[in-house]
């Protein structure tokens, strides 16, 4: 049925695009009907942008309760950027490693205490956590489970005491002991890429060792301020620079909204992150074009280990090759960035200098985002041709 779906999109990307003015309609098009098919989402924004193409494209769909009030969703309505944030966790801790405040290669048991390492990386009796690394918590190779959707032991995982709980705000210590007590270690240090919120959860320890400071002033004095986003904050910890903090965009957890829930805290370093599209594009634009940390460590970023069909991860990025998911899609433009939970996506391409941001604020919906996403870069492919 996936396949069947993918040829589809294929057939229909492969369409001509006579003007650029028409390629522009129909890639909105696609992104109000990727919201129109959305199984549970309320609330969606995307932005497509192109210095080389003269491009930028935002639109709003749905709508969001402010004081009450239904109001329209805005293009730049600020959203939960889900895992996109781990993009933010992995350039700071670059950031620190280019300042000389620490080395990518260290095991983290010197920059964290034992007893926050104990039984993390405990397997087949061994206690491996003094031999784990910065560089594995980046890339998830460090072995350590994932409290946030790998099962535990009583078949608990922590998005169902998210729903139970929605008052309960998570500290990053009952993060790691959600793990420590009902999940087991993976694999030794090196020998397997598992991909896990519980080794960002220790990153955003680490910057706050390092730093001597919260993990959201870090963010705000090595991110936020430099590049101006106004609108960017860690969600239930910090405050906006705007004046104005706007009302964020609904978040569904299958059929449960859960924008208001305090238990949305168990993202924090993981992912816990407010922000909007233009804030996302001027952070993805910087990143690329070494303002924040040098070209060089961002391209080490890229994926490079498989986490699924197609999709590689690196030092926090992820490379997305969608011939790698289906033969008839060779050709097809790499993408890097990452996507979260909420069906949240932040990507560039390089082959059409291309970015592609959206939200659809559902855990359900992913899969239609990835979708819309090749739509999308095959369109922008296609519009490249106009030019020639």
């Amino acid at each position: 049925m996936k396949i069947f779906i993918y040829i589809l999109l294929l057939l229909f990307v492969s369409c001509s695009i006579p003007t650029k003015q028409e390629g522009e309609s129909k890639i909105i098009k696609r992104f109000t009907t990727t919201f129109k098919e959305a199984q549970f989402s309320k609330s969606a924004s995307f932005l497509v942008h192109s210095d080389k193409f003269n491009l930028h494209l935002t639109r709003g769909e749905g709508n969001i309760l402010d004081n009450g009030v239904k109001t329209p969703t805005d293009a730049n309505q600020p959203f939960h950027i889900a895992s996109i944030g781990k993009v933010f966790t992995a350039t700071i801790i670059l950031k620190l490693f280019e300042e000389g405040k620490l080395v990518l290669s260290d095991p983290i048991s010197k920059y964290l205490k034992k007893e926050s390492l104990d039984k993390l990386f405990l397997y087949n009796g061994i206690d491996y956590s003094e031999k784990v690394t910065i560089t594995q918590l980046l890339s998830h190779t460090s072995g350590i489970n994932d409290y946030f959707e790998s099962d535990s032991k009583e078949s608990k995982s922590l998005l169902k005491e998210i729903k139970n709980k929605p008052d309960k705000f998570w500290t990053p210590e009952e993060l790691l002991d959600f793990t420590r007590t009902n999940q087991s270690t993976i694999a030794k240090p090196g020998d397997k890429y598992f991909y896990s919120d519980t080794g960002y959860i220790l990153l955003g320890l680490i910057i706050e060792k390092v730093s001597g400071k919260k993990f959201e002033v870090v963010l705000q004095e090595k991110i936020l301020s430099p590049l101006n986003m106004k609108d960017t904050y860690v969600h239930l910890r910090s405050e906006p620079l705007s004046k104005s903090k706007k009302p964020i965009s609904t978040m569904m957890l299958s059929n449960i909204d859960v924008t208001n829930y305090k238990s949305i805290s168990a993202d924090w370093t993981g992912g816990g992150i407010i922000s909007t599209a233009e804030d996302l594009l001027l952070f993805q634009k910087s990143l690329i074009e070494g303002k924040i940390i040098t070209q060089q460590n961002y391209k080490a970023m890229r994926g490079r280990y498989k986490f699924m069909d197609g999709i590689y991860y690196g030092l926090g990025l992820m490379t997305v090759r969608y011939g790698d998911m289906l033969f008839l899609m060779k050709g097809s433009p790499d993408l890097h960035g990452h996507s979260g939970l909420l069906s949240t996506v932040m990507f560039y391409s390089p082959d059409i200098d291309t970015h592609i941001i959206a939200n659809m604020g559902s855990t359900n919906d992913i899969s239609k985002v990835f979708e819309m996403m090749y739509w999308i870069s095959s369109a922008v492919k296609n519009m490249e041709k106009l030019q020639k």
